[in-house]
């Protein structure tokens, strides 16, 4: 188990070399070399001794809030930082052409994978899904045109768009009316909402690994956020995570109400829910592809990248096989 995710409320302590954490009058051990990161859906105390063992052991925190947005990390010191491909980094991403070219392959890998979804229900008898599939594919074909980043996140946003109105014919559940995010009002959107966080989360933890630098980005603007990067990524894997597992949890009747605190339009995860979500997320991550968990091929991604900024061979994005 290499990521931790604490749903409830807790505490977490430093007893010798061991991290405990104690919920419900309950502690459990476990030991820092399993660990690599700590995810922390609840309120946490923790103390400096903790953080400590923590940097020593290369254990990262990732902290999110009440409702359920990332808010910020405690981050070791890089145990292998490289300049290098740091400067290879800031060239590759100041150049335009080159650029450009890595920004629409994410797009690309994107958009292959959210087709993907649509195509393995259309597979299964859902013949509606072809006027939405025909419809992408025109937006999809506009993606190599584009001569700027917000050219493409405009062919981005469209693409989105036939997406998400699509899901309410693999399954009238799945109508969510319109994307509403800064809060969520309605259990979907609230799904939405936190299992996109929650691979962002896993996906900056990949990119770490590497000596890529998380604030230079190709697809998203590097000033619109510290770990811009781990957004250009995570674009890849929404519907491998955020999208297969709201399919999933919603055909196969698992909500429950307990899930879900809505009051006044707004609609948010509960403890209780968070527990089930993190769980069916955290069991996705390590599930295999072509012998590879999820959490490996983020990180072979982010490793695909580093090798092209240092010149080893072309980048060419994660696309779930249709």
């Amino acid at each position: 188990m290499e990521t931790l995710f604490v749903s409830k409320d807790a505490q977490l302590k430093r007893r010798e070399n061991t991290l405990f954490l104690t919920a419900n009058g309950a502690s459990k051990p476990y030991p820092v070399e399993k660990i690599r990161h700590i995810v922390m859906l609840s309120e946490a105390k923790m103390n400096s001794r903790l953080l400590c063992l923590c940097g020593r052991h290369g254990i990262r925190i990732s902290v999110f809030d009440y409702y359920g947005y990332f808010k910020g990390a405690f981050e070791p010191v890089d145990q292998s930082p490289s300049g290098r491909v740091k400067l290879e980094q800031s060239r590759c991403i100041l150049d335009d052409k080159t650029k450009m070219a890595i920004a629409r392959e994410i797009v690309r890998g994107a958009a292959h994978n959210m087709q993907a979804n649509l195509l393995y229900y259309r597979y299964r008898s859902v013949d509606e899904l072809n006027i939405p599939i025909c419809q992408m594919d025109r937006h999809i074909d506009k993606i190599g045109k584009t001569e700027s980043c917000d050219e493409l996140m405009g062919v981005e946003g469209n693409l989105h768009q036939i997406y998400y109105g699509a899901w309410k014919l693999i399954d009238p559940a799945l109508d969510f009316g319109k994307r509403i995010r800064r809060p969520p009002n309605n259990p979907v959107n609230c799904l939405i909402s936190f299992l996109n966080q929650m691979t962002y989360t896993v996906v900056r933890h990949e990119i770490f690994k590497t000596h890529l630098d998380q604030s230079l980005s190709w697809l998203h603007s590097p000033s619109s956020s510290r770990a811009s990067l781990s957004l250009d990524l995570a674009e890849l894997f929404k519907p491998l995570f955020t999208d297969a597992l709201i399919f999933k949890m919603v055909r196969k009747g698992m909500l429950r109400d307990n899930w879900f605190n809505q009051k006044d339009g707004v609609c948010l995860l509960s403890e209780t829910g968070r527990k089930h979500v993190a769980m069916h997320f955290s069991t996705r991550l390590e599930e295999k592809l072509k012998g590879r968990t999820y959490r490996e091929w983020m990180y072979k991604e982010a490793l695909n990248l580093e090798r092209h900024v240092m010149g080893i061979y072309e980048y060419e994005s994660f696309k779930r096989k249709i």
